[in-house]
């Protein structure tokens, strides 16, 4: 991997939500077409949605997008935050598309020139009519331009000869997308837009907000358990948004949480993959513990990491050091809490105890 847009797309790839052979879809939905064709047609946009990311891991500058180097631009650049954000850029056309577009009777898109242009302003998107010619290499057909080009006060119609139900998904996931502020979920090809009517989202609250990117049924379930048992302990949390993916932060206390600092658990989606973090101060209250701990708790407790540039010059105050297993270990705080686990359904509850531990308190729940 060469390229900022690479890393990125990579991501937005295996952010596509994994789906059921069958879903619920609302009655309203029905009027347009049966449940089967509908599915059909969303199996067909999902895996344009693949196709489209494995092109620009291929050849992104084919695809119209950034090449920044990622040996010369560093994570925290201008050019690597440009990528990020144009990694969503086939996402975007296909939902200013779909929102911007009415849908015929013979199963297209009719889409006013100028409704079209407002959309793409909003979301950044130049030079459209470039990004209609590559959706022609995965069987769009755009009908309407002049001289290639979006020509103001006309239209153009979109369709998709090979299944025309897959422009009727199209269209409502990204009218109900619009309506109802859910764009990330229509990059991430969420079926459960379907579920409701046009106007209503019954899913995405709580812990499934970073846990429907899981595709494995374990994480999925590991998340909830971490989740529900943090409830159960009183704690209060509030939802952030990494570069790599959603998060959920817990505090001891309301007033921690509302200044959104002090989070004693952070419970993330960090590439798709479920991640516990926690800070433990002071190893001397939990070492105990941790040796009349499960293998794998052990284990994870037994990494050492080499810190960052505070603990090179000398100026690091908030790694720790200590001793487990006649090893020396190191574990850097600096940037993010000092221990971070993939935890199991079988271990979770010996992390939260042990953080619990160094905090000065006993465990609210012992095993």
């Amino acid at each position: 991997m060469k390229y900022w847009i690479e890393r990125w797309a990579q991501l937005r790839k295996k952010e596509l939500i994994s789906y059921p052979h069958d879903f619920p879809i609302h009655e309203v939905y029905q009027a347009l077409c049966s449940p089967e064709e509908l599915i059909s047609g969303f199996e067909e946009l999902y895996q344009i949605f693949i196709h489209c990311y494995e092109d620009i891991l291929n050849n992104p500058a084919k695809m119209m997008l950034p090449v920044y180097d990622m040996n010369e631009y560093g994570y925290f650049s201008k050019e690597a935050r440009t990528s990020r954000i144009e990694s969503y850029k086939y996402a975007k056309i296909f939902y200013v598309l779909g929102c911007s577009g009415e849908l015929t009777q013979n199963v297209k898109l009719y889409i006013q020139a100028d409704k079209l242009k407002d959309k793409c302003k909003a979301l950044k998107i130049t030079n459209i009519h470039t990004f209609l010619n590559i959706l022609g290499n995965y069987g769009i057909v755009t009908e309407g331009l002049v001289n290639g080009r979006i020509k103001n006060h006309t239209h153009i119609t979109i369709s998709f000869p090979g299944n025309k139900h897959l422009i009727t998904a199209l269209y409502i996931m990204a009218v109900k997308s619009d309506h109802t502020d859910r764009f990330k979920d229509f990059c991430s090809m969420n079926y459960k837009l379907f579920e409701s009517d046009w106007n209503t989202v019954e899913y995405g609250n709580g812990v499934d907000v970073l846990s429907v990117f899981f595709h494995s049924k374990q994480e999925q379930t590991t998340a909830h358990l971490i989740h529900d048992e943090l409830l159960k302990r009183n704690y209060y949390y509030n939802f952030q948004d990494w570069n790599e993916g959603p998060q959920i932060r817990y505090y001891q206390k309301e007033s921690d949480r509302n200044r959104n600092t002090n989070a004693s658990f952070w419970l993330a989606c960090m590439d798709t993959e479920l991640k516990l973090y926690f800070r433990i101060a002071n190893m001397d209250k939990v070492l105990a513990y941790i040796k009349n701990c499960p293998e794998s708790v052990i284990s994870a407790f037994s990494v050492s990491d080499k810190g960052c540039r505070n603990r090179i010059s000398g100026n690091c105050v908030s790694g720790i050091s200590y001793q487990l297993n006649d090893s020396t270990i190191w574990r850097c705080g600096c940037c993010n809490p000092n221990f971070q686990v993939t935890p199991g359904i079988e271990d979770y509850l010996y992390y939260i105890n042990a953080a619990e531990l160094s905090a000065s308190q006993k465990p609210r729940r012992k095993l």
